[in-house]
């Protein structure tokens, strides 16, 4: 059942519409009554009942309600006039001047109801604030150029003010083991780089000139839980400090050093080396950490790994730089074992030519060329239920050109070192919701999720424009679900907060996507301002093969349902996966094995074949 939260009394849509059909028909049938009965009594009754009842309906309804009972008491009033006019009806004076007092009692007991709704919205405003502080302590702590630092504990455990969750992500923000940056910290930085690294190549003419790049390496102990197993875990926590201090000394000043978990460590820079100074820098790292595991003639068999990423190279998002070298360490760690060792050198990415080495201004002309020509348009995935019902699409921006696809991550960077995410972002919106707006008229309850990035989000006169389109397209915005990225309310909640509020109000729902790309925490999802979860692709994709990835993915669908959160599985592309999140309770799917990204002139057709709705 939809819901209006703008109600006071009545949400349910169902049930208001019904209350209001109830009510108008009980008024009519008593001013009927009242005009068919002789009875001067009776009139009199009826009368006093009418105005009970217009008093509920006025109170009940809302503002609809009133206008409804206000013009049924002008019925009333010409009604009374006639019949003292022309009937002479000795009851009839008496009738007027209780409809006359009804009529001035509503307008007046309407404008309180408007000051008591305008109260209770300002109490609801201030506990937003009060809940964004909270979020913003919770998810966002201070950047350090030197990350040597000392945390007075003792303070941390006196305010009082501190909940549970907020004291969990502060300890993962810094780490209480070893005093450095945890994991949140370290993402926090890579964000921030990466977003003042987009904004000054937005103003530069040559965004590629501009590029200040930097890199990430992740360090850990290989066999941590057969070490620790083997000299307990109070022995451990004496190693992991002493190897904290040792990549700390051995690090450049400049660089931060992060804890991230167990004895795992990730260390960001972005001083220029060369691929070779690079290798010999962490290699020095792993000999300085390996140093706590030594002390004189005597030495523990201890093995450190190392793997590395950069950006823009490698990724665009912090959370994700980080998760992909530390796969590379896994790697590395893994061909030690014996394993065959992995190209790590990357191909170059589709399209990645076209746009290499150009200014702002031929990029623009790219992108204006190729909205001209339709080599930007967009394309929409079906998304099912566990039975396969189909219960909406996703929106997504393809780029081809000369019959080459270009990935996402291609033209939408090329687009935001350019300036230019605000009309794309704006192609995308209008094109998604004009089609969601067609969608609707041939099914009025198919949803449409559209990705919205932060730099959109950011942008001062986003919700006016957002606004615009809507009214423009004339879509159902209940039936709309924009896609938030992970990255962006993890690390940058603060900066799009009140965007978030004010599309909140307008009834549209909002998901966390590409949850499980990077580091989130299960602890800030509560409170963050979201109705539905997306695991991504690479989350779920060894669901058939690995039983952690199933216990984890169980796990994740579990704790989001308690919170009223609903789970949509993306990247579902064989049998057995979606079979396996089905059973672990997922609800939505969406993936190759469901169906592949149509385009809008074959929607119709799909939702005749595929929508079990009459």
């Amino acid at each position: 059942m939809r819901k209006n939260s703008g109600r006071m009394f009545i949400q349910n849509d169902a049930v208001y519409v019904a209350v209001v059909f109830v009510s108008v028909i009980l008024f009519i049938g008593l001013i009927a009554l009242q005009i068919f009965s002789g009875i001067h009594a009776t009139r009199i009754f009826v009368g006093v009942a009418l105005m009970f009842l217009s008093f509920a309906m006025n109170v009940f309804e809302g503002k609809f309600g009133f206008y409804i009972a206000y013009t049924l008491n002008f019925v009333q009033f010409m009604i009374y006039t006639y019949e003292y006019v022309m009937m002479q009806n000795e009851s009839a004076p008496i009738l007027l001047a209780m409809t006359f007092v009804t009529m001035v009692i509503n307008m007046i007991l309407q404008y309180y109801v408007i000051k008591l709704a305008a109260k209770i919205k300002g109490i609801e405003d201030a506990k937003r604030d009060e809940r964004g502080k909270a979020i913003r302590k919770e998810l966002e702590d201070q950047m350090f150029s030197r990350t040597s630092l000392i945390v007075n504990y003792e303070a941390m455990g006196s305010n009082q003010g501190l909940s549970e969750a907020i004291g969990r992500n502060l300890n993962s923000s810094i780490d209480p083991l070893t005093t450095l940056p945890g994991r949140d910290a370290i993402t926090e930085r890579a964000y921030k780089l990466i977003r003042e690294d987009i904004s000054n190549m937005r103003e530069s003419d040559n965004p590629d000139q501009v590029c200040r790049p930097f890199t990430v390496i992740y360090l850990a102990l290989d066999r941590f839980d057969v070490i620790t197993r083997s000299i307990g875990h109070k022995s451990m926590d004496l190693f992991i400090q002493s190897m904290a201090h040792r990549l700390r000394e051995a690090a450049d000043p400049t660089d931060m050093v992060a804890r991230i978990d167990d004895a795992d460590f990730v260390i960001l820079f972005r001083r220029s080396l060369s691929p070779e100074a690079e290798k010999k820098y962490a290699a020095k790292l792993v000999k300085e950490s390996g140093r706590a595991f030594a002390a004189g003639l005597d030495s523990m068999n201890a093995s450190i790994f190392y793997g590395t990423s950069h950006y823009p190279a490698d990724s665009r998002h912090g959370g994700e730089l980080i998760a992909i070298a530390e796969e590379r360490m896994s790697k590395a760690a893994a061909v030690a074992a014996g394993a065959p060792e992995a190209d790590t050198d990357r191909e170059p990415l589709p399209g990645e030519e076209i746009f290499k080495g150009k200014s702002k201004d031929e990029i623009i002309a790219v992108f204006e060329r190729a909205i001209t020509d339709g080599s930007l348009h967009m394309a929409y995935q079906p998304c099912f239920t566990a039975d396969k019902n189909l219960t909406g699409f996703e929106a997504f921006l393809r780029f081809e050109k000369n019959g080459v696809s270009i990935p996402p991550q291609v033209f939408l960077a090329a687009a935001e070192n350019a300036g230019y995410m605000r009309r794309v972002g704006s192609f995308s919106l209008e094109n998604s919701l004009g089609t969601l707006a067609y969608i609707n008229k041939i099914d009025p309850y198919l949803t449409m999720n559209i990705n919205i990035s932060n730099y959109q989000l950011r942008e001062p006169d986003f919700i006016q424009g957002f606004q615009n389109i809507v009214s423009y397209t004339d879509c159902n915005v209940k039936n709309l679900i924009l896609d938030l990225q992970e990255e962006s309310l993890i690390s940058s909640l603060a900066d799009i907060r009140m965007t978030i509020e004010e599309l909140a109000t307008t009834g549209v729902k909002m998901a966390l996507d590409n949850f499980g790309r990077g580091y989130s925490s299960f602890n800030a999802i509560p409170l963050l301002p979201v109705s539905v979860l997306k695991l991504d692709g690479n989350f779920t994709s060894d669901l058939a093969t690995d039983p952690t990835v199933r216990i984890l993915t169980r796990s994740a669908i579990t704790l989001m349902h308690d919170i009223d959160i609903t789970v949509t599985a993306t990247g579902v592309g064989q049998e057995d996966q979606f079979e396996i999140l089905a059973g672990s309770g997922c609800d939505r799917f969406q993936g190759l094995f469901l169906g592949q990204a149509i385009s809008p002139d074959e929607i119709e057709e799909f939702i005749s074949v595929h929508s079990k709705r009459p």
